[in-house]
């Protein structure tokens, strides 16, 4: 069967990760775009040199990776994905449970991502986006048994999901979303800090954020931030542990 795809000949030992490597530079050079299917194992097999049990075990890295989806039936087999945020997470929140990056480094960055989103927010956010922030807010203050804390803690990843999107910048939403969801998980472990009102805070920052005025809104969301560390600080022996 002729195929435009670039494939040559695997020769290495971890045959595959060149594999891998080879779908990847195909991707990279536009042959292969999200949605496009590969060759079936056999096929690929072939024109690589390598078993069907190399292609599986490349296939089934990638899709770990957010690269590949791998759908079943007749029809089914290997489709190029159009990106999934979640590896981005969940080496962030490996990293952050085996030690690799501190709480303070993971928080110092959040912080200084969170400064450039509010900015970007600040300028390019319409009523639609303010008013769904709103909406989150309400749902959060309704959240006060901690037999709630998942949900709760679902609403708070939207919050910043949402604050994102009013940026009208795909890059910081996936950023974002890579730092938050590591957060989610410390807050279900630690669970909720009663001392303050999170939601009286972001009610603030959203209202900042109408009036335009980015330094107030930053200066709300950065001494809810320095508080959330404290916490999670105070915990550490929570947050560390097994």
């Amino acid at each position: 069967m002729e195929t435009r795809l670039g494939f040559k000949p695997v020769r290495t030992k971890r045959a595959f990760e060149e594999v891998c490597e080879q779908i990847r530079a195909e991707i990279r050079s536009g042959r292969l775009s999200a949605g496009d299917k590969l060759p079936a194992e056999r096929e690929l097999a072939e024109q690589l040199r390598v078993s069907r049990a190399t292609i599986r075990e490349a296939f089934r890295t990638l899709e770990i990776g957010g690269v590949l989806t791998l759908q079943k039936g007749v029809k089914g087999g290997a489709v190029v994905m159009r990106g999934d945020t979640r590896p981005i997470t969940q080496t962030i929140t490996d990293l952050l449970a085996l030690g690799g990056l501190s709480l303070d480094d993971y928080t110092e960055a959040r912080t200084c991502l969170q400064r450039e989103v509010i900015q970007l927010a600040c300028a390019r956010g319409t009523e639609e986006d303010f008013a769904a922030l709103e909406a989150n807010i309400e749902q959060t203050r309704q959240m006060t048994n901690p037999e709630q804390i998942e949900d709760r803690t679902a609403l708070t990843v939207e919050f910043y999901l949402l604050l994102s999107r009013a940026t009208r910048n795909k890059a910081m939403e996936i950023l974002m979303a890579a730092v938050t969801e590591p957060l989610a998980f410390y807050i279900k472990k630690i669970g909720v800090d009663r001392s303050w009102d999170v939601a009286a805070s972001r009610t603030l920052v959203v209202r900042h954020l109408r009036e335009r005025n980015a330094v107030a809104a930053i200066d709300e969301m950065v001494a809810h931030m320095d508080r959330l560390h404290a916490y999670m600080l105070s915990r550490k022996d929570i947050t560390t542990g097994p």
